[in-house]
């Protein structure tokens, strides 16, 4: 309640406007101070201190040393102090700012704000926070998200509502076939344009002086379910490439005449910015959520792809780590506790456990089409050997892959190569932005011809490192940190959309995507409303007290009431001093050595003792300019003189 009071909520525009408002409530104050002082000075018949309030300070100074500790002397030092303090009131209303200004929300579409896009936003995100401080992960991501999108001087966030588009799709163009990797896929085009996980994810290579040694773990094929699975023990020595080896890359087949001859494309991560270069291999748990493009003439197809890798390390001279591998198996199985009663759980364990029984390393898995997905699951335990041919460490190591087809539209004209090559390629993207081709990595490929394929854009990504867990340990509770993945899966919808937002804004079309734009405006707290109104109402109450208790000359400036008082113009306002709605003009009238104020019609004299006994009979005389006294009824003046 009281925080409510004292924080700014009100809008008021402009800081211009909180300005004015605390400086007329600083001028009421003031004014009000000038006209209490006034009415305590008539109640005490101290027209003399009344007098030197509207003196300089240093006037006032002398006056009250001068009077010593009369009431007169008093009310000038109190009245000084007061109005020093008043004058100070608007910065005391400014200092209540809290915090000043508020936050209007509004919902817009990004193309509303693409002038204020950055030149090179950045396309990768890469969250490291750690699992125990879950409870700042919201605004964490949020901010994450938020960044490096925009110029830093527009206030926006993501709603994560994207228009996505429709997916369109073709039955296959190549039957199963295994032996030339043909399994499940996402078919685009009757030319056998398709995409799926990693087909090579269970085959080795390694080359030495001698020989060039192959491994591949064969697949088994369930054609009318779309499933191909694997399970292989395998010599130690192709442990390391496999370690090695990056997790979660989308494979691109161009067409059929490619792809026989075994030329399809990965969606690689770009080393020099894409931290997944390094994560996505080795021992690391993390995630990653990349929205891809691939464009092939004027077709453009948008992707998701989400990779999830836990990992544990273990020392090979111990026994087989069976309760880790359970339970690592069992937690990433699913988060929801009603799933984990599934008896594949420990029959993957245990196929895992035979496996590597006789000293080998071992892999298992599945590759399936469920809809418009394409999902990977993979089981290694990879018995990692050194350059001496000995074990050095055990990696056990699940990965999840699943890729989405979310968006197919046609362009207004087809895709152009970035660079002249001989051979075949395509170009390379990053954030809706071409930097390259991957015409310097292929062979000449005379057989086939050369031809630019098409564009592969990574346009959004974002990588989970820590809040996953630590892929180093040999600790299951350490290796899958379960608040965090708990954490990821309740917020899995919303970090995807976060995701494709960015994605959408730098490669697709922004108008697609909707924002909240927050514009900071002025503000004032009900409290400072409140102060701004007393020192109004205070002083049209004293005010109006003083103009009726007070004497009228306690309302009246010194020079009305030496006007009234004097009688200069005849007047005849001395019992009633008020405003002078037309004013003379007084100069300066020196004879004899001495000076003396005038106007037309007379002149402000001090009246001698003589003087006083002509008052009595009803006239006021002064000294006319020319140099005779004259009754002041009889003076003429070109100017006359009116009171309020």
């Amino acid at each position: 309640m009281v925080a409510g009071f004292v924080s700014s909520s009100l809008a008021v525009g402009h800081n211009a406007v909180k300005s004015i408002l605390f400086r007329v409530a600083g001028l009421c104050l003031q004014i009000g101070v000038f006209k209490f002082f006034a009415l305590l000075a008539s109640a005490k018949s101290a027209f003399t201190a009344y007098l030197m309030f509207t003196e300089d300070y240093i006037q006032r100074a002398l006056f009250v040393f001068s009077r010593g500790f009369s009431h007169h002397a008093v009310l000038v030092f109190f009245f000084t102090i007061f109005l020093l303090g008043s004058g100070l009131y608007d910065t005391l209303l400014w200092g209540l700012d809290s915090p000043g200004y508020i936050s209007q929300k509004q919902n817009v579409t990004a193309s509303t704000v693409k002038n204020h896009l950055l030149k090179r936003p950045g396309y990768v995100i890469f969250s490291t926070t750690k699992p125990e401080d879950l409870d700042t992960l919201d605004q964490h991501f949020m901010d994450s998200m938020n960044s490096n999108l925009f110029d830093s001087n527009l206030n926006f966030s993501l709603t994560g509502q994207v228009n996505l588009g429709t997916p369109e799709t073709i039955p296959p163009t190549q039957k199963f076939n295994l032996m030339k990797n043909i399994g499940p896929r996402i078919w685009l085009d009757k030319e056998g344009l398709s995409v799926s996980p990693d087909t090579y994810v269970t085959t080795s290579s390694i080359s030495n002086l001698e020989h060039k040694e192959y491994y591949i773990c064969p697949w088994a094929a369930q054609v009318e379910d779309q499933l191909a699975t694997w399970a292989c023990s395998f010599d130690n020595i192709h442990a390391d490439q496999f370690a090695r080896g990056l997790v979660g890359r989308p494979e691109i087949h161009w067409d059929d005449v490619t792809d026989q001859n075994y030329l399809s494309e990965y969606m690689r991560p770009n080393r020099e910015d894409n931290p997944w270069t390094f994560v996505g291999a080795g021992g690391e748990t993390a995630m990653l959520k990349e929205m891809f493009s691939v464009t092939k003439g004027q077709r453009r197809h948008t992707f998701l792809s989400t990779v999830m890798k836990v990992s544990a390390v273990y020392n090979h001279k111990e026994p087989f780590p069976k309760d880790s591998v359970l339970d690592l198996v069992k937690r990433s199985w699913s988060p929801d506790p009603a799933l984990l009663d599934d008896p594949r759980i420990a029959k993957i364990a245990n196929r895992i456990e035979a496996g590597v029984s006789k000293n080998q390393s071992f892999q298992l898995g599945s590759v399936q089409k469920f809809g418009h997905s394409v999902v990977q699951l993979h089981y290694e335990y990879l018995n990692v050997v050194s350059t001496q041919d000995i074990v050095a460490f055990s990696l056990f190591r699940i990965s999840l892959v699943n890729i989405t087809i979310i968006r197919s539209e046609t362009l207004p004209e087809p895709v152009k190569p970035f660079e002249p090559c001989d051979r075949y390629y395509h170009n390379r993207a990053t954030g809706g932005k071409v930097y390259g081709t991957s015409c310097y990595e292929q062979t000449d490929m005379n057989n086939t011809g050369a031809r630019f394929f098409g564009q592969l854009d990574s346009s959004s990504v974002l990588i989970i490192g820590s809040t996953l867990g630590d892929g180093s340990t040999n600790l299951s509770s350490k290796a899958l940190n379960q608040n965090g993945y708990e954490w990821i899966a309740k917020n899995e919808g919303k970090l995807e959309n976060l995701v494709l937002s960015r994605g959408y804004i730098m490669a697709i079309d922004p108008s697609l995507v909707g924002l909240e734009i927050s514009k900071v405006q002025a503000a004032m707290s009900p409290l400072q409303v409140l102060l701004v109104i007393l020192p109004i109402v205070f002083c049209a109450i004293i005010w109006g007290l003083l103009w009726r208790l007070a004497e009228s000359h306690y309302a009246s400036s010194l020079l009305a009431n030496l006007y009234a008082t004097t009688n200069v113009g005849d007047t005849n306002t001395s019992a009633d001093p008020g405003y002078i709605y037309k004013m003379p003009d007084i100069n300066f009238i020196k004879k004899d050595g001495k000076v003396q104020m005038a106007t037309a019609s007379g002149v402000f004299i001090h009246h001698e003792p003589e003087a006083m006994e002509n008052m009595e009979t009803g006239y006021v005389k002064v000294q006319d300019p020319r140099g005779s006294y004259t009754p002041i009824h009889n003076a003429q003046s070109d100017e006359s003189s009116t009171r309020v």
